[in-house]
């Protein structure tokens, strides 16, 4: 990451889900070098905690463990937020999984929809949808009571198109949709609270997750084929669109998805 030398967000916290890595420590980066004190939220506690001290030497941070599709565990966490730090001003939920379908078949390839277990369909629901709602409705209990916030939630461009060369994904892309329409609802619903509701819905992104995929044989060049601009997006300009979401000048905007991929669904 470069160095932000501005302070806007100075004191507000940020809670950030899937902050140990990608977009999700991206966007936790640049709020605490924004001023932000970082509530450090994965799946993974070494991933949070290694996270949280690189936050901590920036600004103020704190690890947390959640599996965001435990609605129980979600609201033990929030409310452990706030009694560390007071409240929570932004909510950045990063956290989901990436694929449909989890199984290959015997060559290799991903299984199709038509063959797409319930179970796959359940876990990418549960953790993308659900963790969502959940996570959102957790903090937006703070957020009413002190009349303020912002929430940006992360969808995809796969919850508007299908994504080309790639099958069994509709569980990722019905979920990510799912996302986008949540994100309106809120939105609206909490416009009176002045709480402002947004969507980010990144393309492919140049994440170790996003590296990863370019190893299918010929998908590196069917993702820059699709992509107008030819390249992956960099963490960095994920976290630029965060930085003006969760900010003041942002206030006016909400219910709105932020589509962040290149032009790929331009085409």
């Amino acid at each position: 990451m470069h160095q932000d030398t501005h302070q806007e967000l100075t004191g507000r916290v940020a809670l950030v889900t899937g902050a140990g890595r990608g977009l999700g420590y991206a966007a936790a980066d640049a709020l605490a070098r924004s001023g932000a004190r970082i509530a450090v939220v994965d799946v993974s506690e070494e991933t949070a905690r290694q996270a949280a001290g690189d936050f901590d030497a920036i600004s103020e941070a704190e690890a947390y463990t959640l599996d965001v599709s435990d609605a129980t565990a979600v609201s033990s966490i929030v409310e452990a937020v706030a009694e560390r730090f007071g409240t929570v001003d932004i909510l950045v939920h990063c956290a989901g999984i990436s694929r449909g379908s989890t199984q290959k078949d015997e060559e290799g390839n991903w299984l199709p929809m038509e063959s797409v277990p319930e179970s796959d369909w359940h876990q990418v629901i549960e953790t993308n949808l659900s963790g969502t709602f959940f996570m959102n409705k957790a903090v937006a209990k703070l957020m009413i009571a002190q009349n303020r916030g912002r929430i940006v939630n992360v969808a995809s461009m796969s919850a508007l198109v299908a994504n080309k060369g790639l099958v069994g994904l509709g569980p990722y892309s019905a979920s990510k949709g799912g996302i986008v329409s949540l994100s309106t609802v809120l939105a609206v619903e909490w416009a009176q609270y002045n709480i402002t509701v947004n969507c980010i819905s990144p393309g492919y992104m140049a994440t170790e997750m996003g590296k990863r995929s370019q190893v299918m044989p010929g998908f590196k060049e069917l993702q820059l084929d699709n992509t107008p601009v030819r390249r992956l997006g960099e963490p960095r300009e994920f976290a630029r669109a965060v930085l003006y979401l969760v900010s003041d000048d942002a206030a006016y905007m909400t219910g709105h998805n932020m589509v962040l991929d290149g032009g790929y669904t331009a085409w």
